[in-house]
């Protein structure tokens, strides 16, 4: 009943069900004479039936390898619980949950960012620009670490779409690293742990739309509830830039790899093919090698009569950043008030500067192709006979100049670059259709509860981490795994720690960097299976020997990162400093040099050798010895080993003093020895006989 005298404009009733199964609610309500009810019939279940769609997704990612028809089927499920029935529930599913995905405002920004994006990034390709890039940095790759060191570097600069990084990296840097002995399960890890890392961390790329987005709903949503936000702010993009230095994953893991390609260490199964592809001298990538994948092409490679120049990659990337950022700037300023950066940035429309940035970054790396002629493999004048032909598209003879990248060939590479970033789309539209439905089904709530009720609000940045990492693995879907914990955990965290800034930002970063841990170990995440093709690498040999790697740092970014962190026992810049120490010496204890003079392997392999005689490991390590001794590769065929050597040093212990013998670091140890190429001078780190057959002796009897 309500007041005559002061009537609402709206009334919210709640109400418990105390049976599972088909329940009528009936609401009457009376004002003055008039009376008025309604009435609607809902499915009402136990908590742990809103856990079912996600246990299907799961389920069937696991087993069918199918992203796309997992998150369908889980909508299609939740659907059916929700209005309880099949008919209706696939009406729900097509009128509800895509339709809703589909035409929110928001969501057709993002779908028009990354579609813009994606067409820049198929220009760059196509006029050279990439090519000229990976070209301009193999200059310096000589010997197998400075050609890692050049396919990392490549990673790092195509930061702004990772299915781009994996694609041009893998396959350009490939024949050039297979020349230099690095075996393809280095090159596919490199390209792999290098594109969603700094993708995801960056300002710019294609993921940042995606992220701000689901931010910015859960801000709202708080903001909705009555909540003072504080500190936090209400700008989705403040939020983003805030977590950056909280995602101790990605972080992590890029420094692992520069330490690892700078040490010239490895450990774990990535030593083994490391060892084989340097101490045979193979130059065909090793035994990881996928002999089932053909040259991969896109379909908009450059013309081959294309000159490859630095300068078509850097300019539209930095046209993409300073229109971007200008953008940010001032759509963020306000008259009258005084501002700094972070007030800018967090007062900023971000969908407005992605969108209008990025298509006008396309549209002005189009006229700076232009006037770009080539001939001979040279950039030369334009004619200004064949302008006319330049904006006609029309075939120019081959005898005369020809621009870079017609008119006609931008808008066809343009349109090319939206299709190949379909599919992501539609897994973008999927998730944001399965988040939906877990808040209708209650999922939400169930969080809401468990978080509130039984968790401390310290343990929650840790948590986030490692159920993300748990469900990417699971579906291989990083952006699917954002989009269904954002509306279970942000919302409930917020009301846990009181508005704590540093455990809101820790959890959104432990959802952000976590989606890209699973993402990294799964068999059937996208990023992993198009590294494993770009590098023409088996698919489980890329999974295996990069699995290791994955495993350190996400132990470090929880015991140094997200626990600590969370407790309040030091900042985030003391975890990240501290976190790089731990990569430093995990590298330096944990890795072992490729080439070295005792051969030894890591704990957990020399201890496989030790309880299997049979193991081919002995051998390997006896070539590796042999290979210290004579200063280069030898013939894995040559029946001839250590002991046929001058000066035979002893047997080897066996037993524990065996093992921890094996384990001793030599001097020697400390620096890398990887070959040099044929016309290199010898590097003096290689020592020739006999006074490298006295060290390895000296070494093995430490």
């Amino acid at each position: 009943v309500v007041n005559a005298s002061d009537p609402p404009t709206e009334i919210i009733a709640k109400a418990r069900v105390p049976k599972s199964g088909t329940t009528t609610l009936e609401i009457e309500a009376e004002l003055g004479d008039v009376k008025a009810s309604s009435s609607r019939t809902y499915q009402a279940f136990g908590e742990g039936a809103t856990l079912v769609p996600l246990i299907v997704i799961i389920f069937l990612a696991f087993t069918t390898g199918m992203v796309e028809l997992s998150l369908t089927c889980g909508i299609f499920v939740g659907s059916c619980m929700i209005v309880g029935e099949i008919n209706m529930g696939f009406k729900n599913l097509l009128e509800t949950y895509f339709l809703t995905a589909l035409t929110d405002v928001g969501h057709g920004y993002v779908y028009l960012f990354t579609l813009f994006l994606a067409g820049l990034v198929a220009m760059i390709q196509k006029s050279g620009g990439f090519l000229g890039l990976t070209r301009a940095l193999s200059v310096f790759a000589k010997t197998p670490r400075t050609g890692q060191l050049a396919a990392f570097l490549s990673g790092l600069l195509l930061f702004f779409d990772d299915y781009a990084n994996c694609l041009v990296v893998g396959a350009t840097m490939m024949p050039i690293v297979d020349s230099l002995g690095v075996s393809r399960e280095k090159l596919a890890f490199i390209v792999d742990a290098t594109a969603a890392p700094i993708a995801s961390i960056a300002p710019i790329s294609s993921w940042v739309g995606f992220e701000v987005g689901l931010i910015q709903d859960e801000l709202d949503k708080i903001a909705a509830l009555g909540e003072d936000l504080g500190d936090i702010g209400d700008s989705g993009m403040g939020v983003f830039l805030q977590s950056i230095s909280f995602r101790y994953y990605p972080i992590f893991m890029l420094f692992l790899q520069l330490l690892l390609i700078v040490f010239a260490r490895d450990f774990g199964s990535m030593l083994v093919a490391e060892r084989k592809t340097q101490v045979y001298g193979r130059k065909d990538g090793g035994d990881g090698r996928s002999l089932l994948i053909s040259k991969l092409a896109s379909g908009n490679e450059p013309k081959p009569d294309t000159p490859p120049r630095v300068w078509n990659f850097f300019v539209p990337v930095v046209l993409l950043v300073f229109f971007i950022f200008y953008l940010l700037v001032k759509s963020g300023q306000v008259d009258g008030e005084d501002q700094d950066f972070l007030d800018i940035i967090q007062s900023s429309d971000s969908y407005v500067a992605l969108l209008w940035g990025t298509m006008a970054a396309a549209i002005v790396t189009g006229l700076f192709y232009a006037p770009q002629y080539c001939f001979d493999m040279e950039i030369v004048p334009p004619p200004v006979s064949d302008w006319i032909a330049r904006f006609t598209g029309r075939e120019i003879g081959e005898n005369i100049p020809r621009p870079i990248i017609s008119l006609r060939e931008e808008v066809d590479s343009f349109m090319f670059g939206m299709t190949k970033i379909f599919p992501a789309l539609v897994v973008l539209t999927l998730a944001w259709g399965c988040g939906h439905v877990m808040q209708d089904l209650g999922t939400d709530r169930f969080f809401a509860a468990w978080i509130l009720q039984g968790i401390s609000a310290e343990m929650l940045p840790t948590l986030s981490f490692i159920i993300s990492a748990l469900i990417a693995l699971s579906t291989g879907t990083s952006w699917g795994t954002m989009a269904i914990l954002f509306p279970l955990i942000t919302v409930p965290t917020f009301i846990k720690s009181n508005g704590d800034s540093d455990i809101f930002y820790g959890t959104i970063a432990g959802i952000l960097a976590g989606s890209v841990a699973g993402d990294h170990a799964s068999p059937i995440s996208d990023t992993t299976v198009l590294s494993s093709l770009a590098a023409q690498c088996d698919l489980f040999s890329h999974v295996g020997t990069q699995a290791p790697y994955v495993a350190f740092a996400c132990f470090w970014s929880i015991i140094l990162g997200t626990l600590p962190v969370g407790q309040g026992t030091y900042s985030t810049a003391v975890a990240i400093l501290l976190g790089l120490v731990a990569c430093v010496a995990g590298v330096l204890v944990l890795g072992v040099p490729i080439i070295s003079p005792t051969g030894r392997f890591g704990l957990l392999q020399e201890l496989q050798m030790m309880l299997n005689a049979d193991s081919p490991l002995h051998k390997l390590k006896k070539h590796t010895i042999r290979s210290y001794v004579v200063g280069g590769p030898v013939d894995p065929d040559d029946p001839q080993d250590l002991d046929d050597l001058d000066g035979k040093p002893p047997p080897p212990m066996g037993g524990v003093a065996g093992l921890m013998s094996s384990l001793v670091k030599s001097p020697d140890e400390q620096v890398s020895t990887a070959f040099p190429t044929k016309g290199d001078e010898v590097p003096e780190t290689v020592t020739t006989p006999p006074a490298a057959e006295e060290e390895a002796i000296k070494a093995q009897t430490v």
